[in-house]
């Protein structure tokens, strides 16, 4: 009887994704959003706006209501499709997706912080854009081995471990990571991982991060650094009803999708054509706003595993809120002249209209898909865009298969005093694993 009723709530929830009303123009335009030459052209003189204030019941991050203590939690969870569908998701405040190999893979850095699931995932090895958002917003980061690789002197630093040290002294203590920084592979908080058992994720991409117990790390509050909030979003621009981002033209594939809910306000997300949605509660995903932040991707020495992404400084910023488009810029910098990466590391990251002026970040959940300049970004817009390339008429999204209710979440064993090591496939096959 329990089982039955588990599959009935599954097949109410994918009938209420099939009868859910998007906002279609009546005379649609399939378009790719201008991306040549941008880097060039879009740079612009900024003055960087005050922080904002911090308004006691708001969350920061969402501009929700919210009370209980600061501590936000970023966790790097992996993209590939084996890795579907990935665990928290649908608690998360905010997320960025980034690519990691210049074929076009990708993983999320998953920001929790105004409700806290009991489990995350599935949670992979970490590279230096990670750690580098991770210093906008503080708190802690979760990630499972890490990429590493000896640096010359003076070159650019890829590596996590000689990153996160250049940056805190104390990152790493008895050749081990000590918080914020919790790693999963050594001894120090292998406890606070485990491997789930679910029948639908498998080696690599079933390690779990209990979240609870990193919130329990926590001996205090890091700063507030609160973004703008508009309770209704976008008002002016051009009407959207979805967009699509396809990293990776080859298989395994990484298309995202979003479509525009009139009825909800939110962008429901799909990848590659299925509905994203939570592993831990079955709940599909939807965001306030979406955000295409464009900048410079590169590969470090050549190496098509080796992310070089500029996080810091300025760049071009498609924003999508309330079934609205504009492009406007993001900044990240403690001064109106071009940023120091280390410098500039702790500024907040903030979004910018064509005018200069901070846009307010409609109430509610962010995803943030970190791109290439010149990445391929196509819209279903209500007029055309100046610039913006016309499309073929896109094939229908598929219809999200029927969502799977997972099997409760075990408790994992303390053993605090393990000293074996699970050593990962990495899709790179150059990644630390232990001190």
């Amino acid at each position: 009887m329990h089982r039955t009723i588990k599959w009935i709530i599954a097949a109410a929830l994918v009938l209420s994704l099939c009868a859910t009303s998007f906002a279609i123009a009546e005379e649609s335009f399939y378009l790719e959003l201008p991306s040549k030459g941008i880097t060039s052209t879009r740079k612009i003189s900024v003055t960087i706006p005050e922080e904002n204030p911090v308004i006691d019941g708001i969350n920061p991050l969402t501009g929700e209501v919210w009370s209980g203590p600061y501590h936000p939690i970023g966790v790097n969870i992996d993209q590939h499709p084996g890795a579907l569908p990935n665990w928290g998701v649908s608690s998360a405040d905010i997320i960025f997706e980034m690519p990691i190999q210049a074929d076009g893979s990708t993983r999320a850095f998953a920001l929790f912080m105004g409700d806290i699931p009991s489990y995350a995932g599935p949670v992979r090895s970490g590279r230096v854009p990670m750690a580098s958002l991770r210093e906008i917003f503080g708190g802690a980061w979760v990630f499972y081995g890490w990429q590493n690789t000896v640096v010359k002197a003076g070159a650019l630093v890829v590596d996590v471990d000689s990153w996160a040290l250049n940056m805190h002294k104390d990152a790493r203590q008895g050749g081990r990571w000590v918080f914020p920084y919790v790693e999963g592979t050594e001894r120090n908080y292998a406890n606070l991982f485990h491997r789930e058992k679910d029948g639908m994720h498998v080696a690599p991409y079933n390690v779990q991060i209990d979240m609870h117990a990193v919130d329990s790390l926590f001996d205090e509050e890091p700063q507030k650094r609160p973004f703008k909030f508009s309770d209704t979003g976008l008002e002016e621009g051009t009407d959207v009803s979805s967009i699509t981002i396809n990293y990776k033209t080859t298989k395994p594939q990484y298309i995202v999708d979003y479509k525009y809910n009139d009825m909800t306000g939110l962008y429901e997300r799909y990848r590659n054509g299925e509905s994203y949605y939570d592993a831990l509660n079955g709940m599909a995903t939807s965001f306030a706003n979406v955000i295409v932040m464009r900048t410079d991707v590169s590969w470090f020495n050549n190496n098509n595993s080796r992310p070089v992404i500029q996080t810091v400084g300025q760049g071009v910023a498609e924003i999508f809120q309330n079934g609205k488009y504009i492009r406007g810029t993001w900044v990240r910098s403690h001064s109106d002249k071009e940023a120091d990466d280390f410098d500039s590391q702790s500024a907040r990251l903030i979004f910018l209209d064509e005018n200069g002026e901070e846009i307010a970040m409609k109430v509610g959940k962010t995803f943030i898909q970190i791109v290439d300049n010149d990445q391929s970004v196509i819209v279903t817009a209500g007029e055309a865009i100046e610039g913006a390339a016309a499309q073929a008429t896109p094939k229908p999204t598929a219809t999200p298969r029927p969502t799977r209710t997972p099997k409760p979440t075990r408790t994992p064993r303390a053993d605090r005093n393990s000293s074996s090591r699970t050593m990962e496939v990495e899709e790179d096959g150059d990644i630390s694993f232990g001190g």
